[in-house]
């Protein structure tokens, strides 16, 4: 499977520029777990409020399933979803870009396995990945971008973001992988987590 958005170069795709009336973003991830003999494969989706300097200001610019809203409760995780059963959406995060804090400058999102480094589990157990930005208004997909092909070891991905650019939105693809789990990215953005999968 091949990385896409809604253009083919892979270029950032102005939001505002699909639809400028847009207020509230929804990001949305699935996949599906390959057959394999041993406990439930628990996936995250989960973001990150950045800086000009690509940093969280508090912890609470960490959005995921043990915080599932900022402070000003402009960015909501919809809450956790532990088996990944079915072919729709499995977890989202709700932005209200009209209401979002002016200091954040961009948002990037992850998804990451729950506990890998115990329950030694990896993106090779896990298919048919994806993120996508959704209008929660009116349902129309802006931007997707799939699992590459293969994200060999890694726990955590940050798959995609979205970043400010004068009063426009920007989507565009990171696909990068991690071995270093969710708890490695959190900490290089700032924030300051004792333990988390």
């Amino acid at each position: 499977m091949t990385d896409k958005t809604t253009n083919d170069d892979n270029e950032p795709i102005n939001l505002n520029e699909k639809d400028g009336t847009v207020k509230l973003l929804r990001v949305a991830a699935g996949w599906d777990l390959k057959a394999y003999d041993g406990e439930n494969i628990d996936v995250d989706l989960s973001c990150f409020l950045l800086d000009r300097d690509d940093k969280t200001t508090d912890d609470t610019d960490f959005i995921f399933y043990n915080n599932l809203k900022s402070a000003d409760i402009a960015v909501r995780h919809t809450g956790d979803n532990r088996d990944g059963l079915g072919p729709n959406d499995d977890e989202s995060i709700l932005i209200d870009i009209s209401s979002l804090g002016f200091y954040v400058f961009k948002i990037v999102f992850v998804v990451s396995i729950y506990m890998a480094d115990q329950s030694n589990h990896s993106f090779k157990q896990v298919d048919n990945a994806f993120v996508r930005v959704v209008n929660d208004e009116t349902d129309e997909e802006f931007a997707r971008v799939d699992m590459a092909a293969s994200y060999g070891d890694a726990t955590a991905v940050r798959f995609c973001q979205i970043e400010r650019i004068g009063s426009e939105w920007h989507f565009s693809i990171l696909n990068q992988p991690t071995e270093g789990g969710l708890k490695a990215i959190a900490e290089d953005y700032g924030c300051l987590i004792a333990s988390i999968g």
